[in-house]
Order: C-alpha cells, then structure tokens, then sequence
C-alpha cells in the first residue's frame, strides 16, 4: 500500500476511521467497515459532556476529604467559566490544570478511568495553548 494516494475532498467531522466501512450521515455506506461521519458536534455541547462526565467520576475517585474539596473547588469554577457567554481560555486551563493536578498528587489519576482521562484530554485540547499544562500531567 506505500505510495498511495487517497484524495477526498472537501471531508469536515466528525470523521472516525476503523477498519474500513464508510457511513456517511445520510446512511451511505461507501465500502469496508467502520468508518463514520456525521453531522459536527457543536463544541459547547462536546464541553458540556466532558465537564458532566468530570463531574460524575468525581465522587468515584479515590481521595482524602481534603483532596475532594480541592478538585471540586477547581471544577466548579472550571463549569462555571465554561458557561460564561466568553469564557477565558487561561482561567479555564488554570482550573483545569488544577483539578488535574489535585487528582496526579493524589494517586487518582492513574486509577481514574479511560473516560475521565478522554474528558481532560478532550477539554484540555479544546482550550489549546491554556490546556497545555493539563495535557503534560496525562503524559501527552
């Protein structure tokens, strides 16, 4: 397969690529197996799943009570910039930053789960630049 070339034009997401079908909104399948597009998920929506999904791990992770107000503290304000009509990418990093690291001290990180790992990933890429630091912590 070296040295091919696949040209497909005007492709906008959410494209996920598996091992080789293609299903285009509309209910086209092209060829192989799954490999999906859809109508774009609005970003703020896509926030405001990451946060929800933050926030109902949160009671599940193993941490002091010390530990537990802290990174509710950090997500808190994190939710409620979020929900500010311009939200400020360098707050928002800041907390997110801050509740990633409370968990990383904590030990809790590493036991957290895939889905709270793809949240801060998916927040923290989100916020760009201002996500940088949360990302650093994930190891990526």
């Amino acid at each position: 397969m070296s040295g091919e070339t696949f040209r497909f034009g005007d492709v906008r997401g959410p494209v996920n690529a598996g091992s080789g079908n293609l299903n285009i909104h509309g209910h086209q399948q092209i060829a192989g197996r799954d490999l999906r597009t859809g109508p774009a998920t609005d970003p703020a929506t896509a926030l405001r799943a990451d946060l929800d999904t933050l926030r109902r791990a949160l009671d599940e992770l193993r941490l002091t009570p010390a530990e537990h107000r802290t990174a509710e503290t950090e997500l808190t304000a994190l939710e409620h910039e979020a929900a500010q009509p311009s939200p400020d990418p360098g707050r928002m990093g800041r907390h997110l930053q801050a509740f990633t690291t409370t968990l990383e001290h904590a030990g809790a990180l590493a036991g957290a789960g895939l889905a709270v790992i793809q949240a801060i990933t998916a927040i923290a890429t989100w916020l760009g630049p201002a996500g940088h630091q949360a990302l650093s912590l994930l190891g990526l």
